[in-house]
């Protein structure tokens, strides 16, 4: 067992619990099937997140793939699993670098065509650096896209393999 990284006290493993998993900066990812480790005398609770890289892909695949706008939040997330900068991709949106800092930090609603062109992108290029195609139709995934809110959680499944699905 490894000690707290609080407070350096004797930690319990658990397996397959779910994970509020807020250090991907959206604050509505959970996590299913994943290890964690809880203080006895602090309660700090840590989980072991493996492969990484796909999680954080199967995370904005499922933001991609959404029926429901994307949130500044989420269009953040997707710029910068990409590793562009925010003027890089603002130009690539074709909208002025502030407009792109006011969507992402939720100050300016994101209109229907920029969100179709924020996924579309985020697609292509994950497509092309992956050297893979996705296997689901994203034109007609696209064009189911309603103007409903984002009152949902998105639940990664890590067992057997990275899968998702939305919750009320």
């Amino acid at each position: 067992m490894s000690p707290c990284e609080l407070c350096n006290s004797t930690t319990e493993v658990l397996t397959n619990q779910t994970y509020h998993y807020l250090e991907c900066a959206l604050d509505n990812v959970y996590l299913e099937n994943i290890e964690t480790r809880v203080c006895k005398s602090c309660g700090n609770t840590t989980a072991r997140i493996p492969r990484i890289t796909q999680l954080h892909n199967t995370i904005a695949l499922a933001l991609a793939f959404k029926d429901s706008p994307l949130t500044g939040k989420e269009v953040r997330f997707l710029r910068k699993r990409l590793n562009f900068k925010l003027t890089d991709w603002a130009k690539l949106l074709r909208v002025a670098d502030t407009t792109l800092s006011k969507w992402e930090n939720c100050e300016r609603e994101i209109g229907s065509q920029s969100d179709s062109l924020i996924r579309l992108l985020y697609l292509q290029i994950f497509q092309e650096r992956e050297g893979k195609l996705i296997d689901d139709s994203i034109v007609s995934k696209l064009s189911f896209i309603k103007e409903s809110p984002n009152n949902y959680k998105l639940i990664v499944n890590l067992k057997p393999s990275f899968s998702y699905r939305f919750a009320a």
